[in-house]
């Protein structure tokens, strides 16, 4: 894959590139590279395993939290999760699986988010996924079940299996492992 050029500010600081499977700037690892110039930042970069939480719910299950939360795609993680953590603040509740990324302070980097639907296929197919449809080891992923940031009503979200990559949706109240991502 190809290495884009990411300038990472003045002061005559080198251009540094990335590459899928590359340690991020945060200690994680590059996941997705916005070649096409799409957005207004060039990577993803997952959180390294000592990050990772077991057992957390999605959060305020029965209720539908609507608009941002139901985005899927590629660059709605961020927005998902703010909505998330808008809501459940609005309702004092706490602990929750966007609430714990958006809290996250972790290599001198404290945007991370909940990856959307689609960022946390991106994070199977790009890392962990081991061309057999398998779990690599890669980014010491659970084979297990995460939870994306993206909605799917009042009583389910969607989250992906890495033991396979097989997505779909399930019970909001129930618990999963939750990884967080960051953009730049």
């Amino acid at each position: 894959l190809q290495s884009i050029w990411c300038d990472t500010g003045g002061g005559g600081s080198p251009a540094v590139t990335y590459a899928i499977g590359d340690t991020g700037p945060a200690g994680g690892l590059i996941f997705y590279v916005d070649e096409a110039d799409t957005y207004s930042w060039t990577y993803l970069e997952v959180a390294p395993v000592s990050t990772e939480w077991t057992n957390k719910d999605w959060g305020d299950y029965g209720t539908e939290i609507g608009g941002n939360a139901a985005l899927t795609g590629i660059g709605d993680g961020q927005a998902a999760t703010d909505a998330i953590v808008a809501h459940m603040e609005g309702e004092s509740i706490t602990g929750t699986a966007a609430q714990l990324c958006d809290a996250l302070s972790y290599g001198g980097y404290d945007d991370w988010f909940l990856p959307s639907k689609d960022e946390l296929d991106a994070i199977w197919d790009n890392l962990v996924d081991d061309g057999t449809g398998l779990n690599n080891g890669v980014g010491g992923f659970a084979s297990g079940f995460y939870w994306s940031s993206s909605e799917d009503g009042s009583y389910i979200a969607w989250y992906q299996d890495f033991l396979n990559g097989y997505q779909s949706l399930y019970n909001k109240g129930s618990s999963k492992r939750v990884r967080a991502v960051r953009a730049f």
